[in-house]
Parts: structure tokens; sequence; C-alpha cells
């Protein structure tokens, strides 16, 4: 099994969805682009070409010594790494994702100023993150990502359009954040742990999270304690996780 297949790496290869992906990211030669996975470095040189700097980070040493060799532009800085691990300030974030970080980097993502990320994701993926409230599929990155950021699909992309070919489609979308929208660690830590609960009232979540919760009701919205969890729109949600941080530790 190639190193590439263990990583879950599908390298973009169709021309038409690099082009989508580069005109998406709407460069106007001064932003800082950060990138999470050379890969073949095919959609990196067309960054550099319009971009003021771009960063891109490779987990694979082949493909980080191979992009060395064939990348060859002044506003370039290859970076041999975990692009998660990586300290980077960036406008724009570009990148076609391993399928499973794709719930890691809507987390990275939250934590991280920045104008709009381009990015590749399975389109299951996408659907859970526009999931409605109390629905299915609807979860905490579900709630995360409604509260903070604006998330567009602006194509259906074939498994076609990538080697090794994935089993499923994917969505490139366009990532805008909200203002006034910052989330704490401890809030997303928060709002995953009453999600663990989705099916549960809160009053019942609350009881099994917090042991004393149950003596400082009056602090929470009556009307949300008869909630399901799944049922909270995401400003509940994140509210509810506020309230839990800020007064019961």
């Amino acid at each position: 099994m190639s190193r590439r297949r263990i990583l879950g790496q599908h390298t973009l290869i169709d021309p038409l969805v690099i082009e989508a992906v580069v005109k998406a990211a709407d460069l106007k030669g001064d932003e800082v682009v950060y990138e999470i996975g050379t890969g073949s470095g095919v959609l990196t040189d067309k960054l550099c070409r319009l971009a003021g700097v771009v960063i891109s980070s490779e987990i694979d040493e082949r493909l980080y010594i191979a992009a060395l060799s064939s990348l060859n532009h002044p506003n370039l800085i290859l970076i041999r790494g975990d692009g998660f691990e990586i300290d980077v300030n960036f406008d724009v974030f570009v990148s076609s994702l391993p399928y499973h970080f794709s719930a890691k980097f809507v987390r990275w993502l939250l934590s991280k100023r920045f104008k709009r990320a381009v990015v590749l994701l399975q389109k299951d993926f996408v659907d859970k993150l526009l999931a409605k409230v109390g629905c299915e599929y609807y979860r905490a990155v579900s709630a995360l990502a409604q509260y903070a950021l604006n998330v567009s699909p602006i194509l259906t992309v074939s498994p076609n359009a990538f080697t090794p070919r994935p089993k499923v489609q994917s969505s490139l979308v366009v990532i805008t954040p909200k203002h006034n929208a910052e989330l704490s660690e401890e809030i997303k830590r928060t709002v995953y742990k009453l999600f663990a609960f989705r099916k549960k009232k809160v009053s019942t979540a609350l009881k099994i999270l917090k042991k004393n919760a149950a003596l400082n009701y009056p602090l929470l919205p009556p009307d949300l304690l008869t909630k399901r969890v799944a049922a909270l729109t995401p400003a509940e949600v994140v509210k509810l996780a506020e309230i839990l941080v800020d007064h019961f530790g």
C-alpha cells in the first residue's frame, strides 16, 4: 500500500477543478495563502502566481522533497510537517484535505483569523456541516460551524477528479468567518461534550455532565432545559456552553 494511500490523500488532477479552486480563492496579489498538503505542487504553483506569499505544508517526506525540486517561486515557503500543528498567520486558506481530517480542520479553522477558506471536502461531511437543527446529521461540528462560519458549497466534484479515486463525491466550498463569533477551545470542547448526549433533554445531559448543575438551574433559560440537545440552535448550544464554562467550571 502506498504511503499516500495510508495517509488518506487523494491528489487533485482535474485541471477544471484546479482552476475552480484558484478562482474561488479570489486572490488579488497581496494575500498570504496557507495550503495544507503541497501534494504534486500543481495547485501550489498556480497560487504562487497570484498571491503575495504562499506557505505550503506537506507531511509526506517524498512529496516535500519533490516540491523543493520542482517549485521555484520566490514567494513560496515550503514546510515539512503536520499543517495543523504549524503556527501560521494567513489571509486565505486553500486545500484539498484528506477526508479523515475534515472535523479536525473545522475545529482548527474556528481558532483562526482569516478572510476566506477554499477547501475540497467530502460531500457527506459538507452536508453534515449544513444539517438543519434536529435532523439526524446535526452534530456538534454542525452547530459550531453554523454559529461561527458561512459555509457555501460551489461545486460538486466527481471521484474522477482525483488519483487515486476516492469512493465518494467531494464538494468545493468557500468558508468565511462570521463577525463576533469567536469560540474558545473550552467552549468548543463543551459543545462536543453536550452532543455526546444529543438525544437526551438538556436537563438530563446537565445532570450527567455537571452533577451540581441542578442546584443552579435559575441561571439557565427554563425553555432550554426541556429541549433535547439535538434540538438546540447553534446560538442556543453555544450560549449553554458559555454558561457551563463560566458558572460550573
